[in-house]
């Protein structure tokens, strides 16, 4: 053995005792009677990254994935919103972001305090303030349609990543939402059902932490990078609850 692998040890040892730890805090995870191939790797990642779920979390539930143009709605009523607040009147004028959601129903696809929005300056500081919570609603909706998936960590999205999903990943604002998705490829159900779980997992970990638990990584506030969690998990949820409006989505854990 080198010198240097004495003092600080190997990789490959340090990775294997990292995969020990993490099997044996799986294994209160595996008696319990009802748990799922599914649920048990998605535990896994988060114990790995320093979340920990509770082991009583049910594994069943009625999920069904909802009309791919109604996901891309949802998304275009965010894009919307955005372009409301954070494009100024000389650039965009208004009659063309009112003319895109009312040609695409996109009042449909937002709750009472959305579409108020509308109502406001498009100046309005305190509103745009608040907006970026939206495009952690974005990331989720715009994985579907092909952007990278929604990740961990609980930081917020980048000036960069919002652009691309505005300009690359989300229907333009002169067209049609129903042409736009003609030729998009779209996630499978059983892949959202998978990274849905995972977020379900994470957010019951962040709820925990909430309430004085350590569930989350050390490094991790459980309010701000908590709230990620929450809105990426809520346009998860709501993909898959067909029927379902955006505010009556349930976000239980």
């Amino acid at each position: 053995m080198s010198f240097f692998k004495k003092i600080f040890g190997s990789k490959e040892n340090k990775e294997s005792e990292r995969e020990t730890k993490n099997e044996n805090n799986l294994e209160p995870f595996k008696q319990v009677p009802w748990m799922t191939d599914l649920r048990l790797e998605n535990i896994s990642i988060c114990l790995d990254s320093g979340f920990k779920p509770a082991s009583s979390l049910p594994t069943e539930f009625d999920r069904e994935l909802r009309p791919s143009i109604e996901i891309a709605q949802r998304l275009s009523a965010i894009k919307a919103l955005v372009l409301w607040l954070m494009v100024p009147q000389d650039n965009l004028e208004s009659d063309k972001i009112l003319t895109f959601i009312d040609k695409n129903n996109l009042k449909d696809f937002m709750d009472e305090e959305e579409k108020e929005i509308l109502n406001i300056s498009r100046d309005d500081e305190q509103a745009r303030n608040s907006i970026g919570w939206k495009f952690e609603n974005a990331w989720s909706l715009a994985w579907f349609f092909g952007y990278k998936e929604p990740d961990i960590t609980g930081q917020m999205m980048s000036g960069d990543q919002m652009q691309d999903v505005l300009k690359n990943f989300s229907c333009p604002i002169d067209e049609s939402v129903e042409d736009w998705i003609k030729d998009k490829e779209t996630l499978s159900e059983e892949k959202l059902m998978q990274k849905e779980d995972l977020f379900y997992c994470l957010h019951n970990a962040v709820r925990s932490a909430q309430l004085g638990s350590e569930t989350v990584p050390n490094d991790f506030d459980p309010m701000g990078n908590g709230g990620v969690i929450h809105e990426r998990r809520h346009s998860l949820t709501w993909m898959l609850s067909k029927g379902i409006s955006w505010e009556d989505t349930d976000l239980s854990t």
